[in-house]
């Protein structure tokens, strides 16, 4: 039996191999687009939840959310379910039910009381820990004008005495609950698991937080050298899923305030006069060659500017965490001459061999030309008295290192009348100050490699 196919039957019949092609590139299509899951985790005011943890149930493919909560996750089941949770948040699970794009709102969770902190072993929740721990953020330390961090920590911790040098970058004196009677007063501080005396070498821009332990049983596990309290710092890492660049510069100065008033000349002759009197001395001082009117702390000291600049480049994937600095500090004392250079840098990377398995390594590096030491200056200048002249005179001698004689530019003597022990604090302070240089290079670096086995092992 021969079928005898109509012109209306015969289109439909040339239509179909089309249709047939479009459906089988549609599905295609979409079984690509089905490989990656997207999506942002808020709270229940619409603000995005950074560092979040999503992982898909049952295995152990996850990742985690960025600053501004989104995330994005190899997963070809449509239908699979997440876990997502998050410090401070109810555990809660979602099912994909074919999306690949999910918007997710977190519950506020009702028993968190206090949040993650970093000790010895790990991390805990503060409510379970019998010690005295306080958490800083490193945004408290970061938008300071110190080269030192734990400077800026100063009237911010209860316990914890922080008593800043006028020398630019000089450390602090940090005392944490008191001075102990024996051994160190000086507290650990421990920088990514790494021991160290001071964190001069460390940039402010790097630090994510800072733990301060200060009570024995917080401070168990570093031993005799946890005695004088702990200092806990943890340094930023790159954040999942996003490439960030970050450039910041401050600019500033500073100058001396509550400066104490001194006697002025013709304070000083009159105080001066009547103390000879007093003694029986009859003859006048001849004041001629002492005309001046000196304010010798303004002499010596001056307006100092400061001047930081950072730049920070991180990215991560989904095996791979990278992140590099760079910074340069100028801090200029407000004692003449007195400057501090500082380059900072930074590189950390972290890769993920396997779900289970990972390794990384740290590295801080910084070079520091240290200022001259002034730290007597100030005191030196005080006791001059206000009738010598800060400036120069003409002065023909002999060449000290030579043997013709000309005209010298050198600075005044002190009168008779000054005591002992007594200098022009300008002849030191001029001929010393770029006699010696401190230059300080200095690296600390640690590499590192985890494994996770059973549940909460690592």
């Amino acid at each position: 039996m021969i079928a005898i196919l109509t012109p209306r039957k015969t289109k439909r019949f040339l239509l179909l191999p089309f249709l047939v092609f479009a459906l089988t590139l549609l599905s295609v299509t979409s079984f690509g687009q089905s490989g990656v899951i997207k999506g942002k985790i808020t709270n229940n005011l619409g603000e995005p939840v950074p560092g979040a943890s999503v992982i898909v149930k049952g295995t152990k493919n996850g990742t985690s959310t960025d600053n501004n909560g989104d995330f994005s996750l190899s997963e070809p089941n449509t239908n699979a379910v997440l876990v997502v949770t998050s410090s401070g948040f109810e555990k809660q699970e979602f099912s994909l039910n074919g999306r690949t794009d999910v918007p997710i709102t977190l519950a506020a969770s009702s028993t968190s009381l206090e949040e993650v902190v970093v000790i010895g072993y790990g991390t805990a929740n503060r409510r379970d820990l019998t010690g005295s721990i306080v958490k800083v953020s490193g945004k408290e330390v970061a938008d300071k004008p110190n080269t030192n961090p734990i400077a800026s920590l100063q009237s911010k911790v209860a316990g914890l005495s922080v008593v800043n040098n006028g020398t630019p970058g000089a450390a602090p004196d940090i005392r944490i609950r008191g001075t102990i009677s024996i051994g160190s007063v000086s507290p650990l501080y421990v920088v990514d698991g790494i021991f160290n005396d001071n964190i001069d070498y460390l940039n402010p821009n790097d630090i994510e937080s800072i733990e301060i332990l200060k009570d024995p049983s917080s401070l168990a596990i570093f031993g005799v050298r946890g005695a004088a309290g702990v200092i806990a710092i943890t340094t930023k890492r790159a954040k999942a899923g996003q490439v960030i660049i970050n450039l910041n510069s401050a600019i500033g100065f500073k100058s001396l305030v509550d400066k104490i008033k001194f006697a002025n000349a013709q304070q000083f002759k009159e105080l001066y006069d009547e103390e000879r009197a007093n003694l029986g001395v009859t003859v006048p001082f001849n004041y001629t060659p002492w005309t001046a009117n000196t304010d010798w702390i303004d002499a010596v000291t001056r307006r100092g500017f400061f001047n930081t600049n950072n730049l920070s480049v991180s990215g991560s994937t989904d095996r791979n965490k990278f992140s590099m600095g760079i910074g340069y500090t100028s801090d200029e004392g407000i004692i003449r001459h007195e400057k501090l250079e500082k380059i900072q840098f930074s590189l950390t990377d972290e890769f993920k061999l396997s779900n289970a398995f990972k390794v990384g390594f740290n590295f801080n590096g910084a070079r520091t030309r240290a200022p001259f030491g002034a730290g007597n200056v100030l005191n030196d200048a005080r006791k001059v008295i206000p009738i010598v002249s800060a400036g120069t005179k003409d002065v023909f001698t002999k060449n000290p290192y030579g043997l013709d004689s000309a005209n010298y530019r050198l600075y005044y003597g002190l009168p008779s009348i000054q005591g002992s022990g007594v200098d022009n604090t300008l002849i030191r302070l001029e001929n010393e100050w770029d006699k010696s240089m401190t230059i300080e290079y200095r690296t600390v670096a640690s590499v590192f490699a985890e494994v996770s086995f059973l549940k909460n092992f690592n």
